[in-house]
């Protein structure tokens, strides 16, 4: 015998399943507009527009942003050429953030004195697990993850398409 609270769930539960709303496409949309603001809060809340370096990841989120309005409202062709082609070059800025965020950790390795004694290798180490230096090196990474998010959604056909 089935208890109340479960026969009651189980309409509700077909109905979410059915419904149009709750699809993978719709979750990874979702997931991109999380990391958007989410990476936009990071960049915030480090004031992280002192250079005009740092004015990229702000274009990139931008960009994104576009991308995943013109993903959300269309399905033309076109419209995912230039949602991936977005995508695309946010991927590069993103990977052009890691390179700047582990070159200027290693950068502020020369202040240490026990750096030169170091091996190269074990000095890039140290520069991209940010022992050296202040960066983060992963933070770009947030629009890469946003970016491949929306490569993936823009695979998948909008229902009713």
């Amino acid at each position: 015998m089935t208890s109340t609270s479960e026969t009651s769930e189980q309409p509700t539960r077909q109905r979410l399943a059915g419904s149009k709303l709750l699809t993978p496409r719709v979750g990874l949309l979702a997931l991109v507009a999380i990391g958007i603001v989410g990476a936009g809060l990071e960049l915030a809340f480090e004031r992280h527009w002192q250079t005009p370096v740092q004015f990229i990841p702000w274009s990139a989120l931008l960009l994104l942003g576009i991308a995943l309005v013109l993903l959300a409202a269309g399905g033309s062709p076109r419209t995912l050429t230039v949602v991936r082609v977005l995508a695309l070059v946010v991927l590069l800025a993103s990977a052009y953030g890691v390179y700047m965020h582990v070159s200027v950790n290693y950068g502020a390795g020369a202040f240490d004195p026990a750096w030169e004694g170091l091996s190269p290798l074990t000095q890039w180490w140290y520069a991209l697990t940010k022992s050296v230096g202040s960066a983060p090196p992963l933070a770009p990474g947030m629009l890469a993850q946003s970016a491949l998010l929306l490569l993936l959604a823009s695979t998948i056909k909008r229902p009713g398409h």
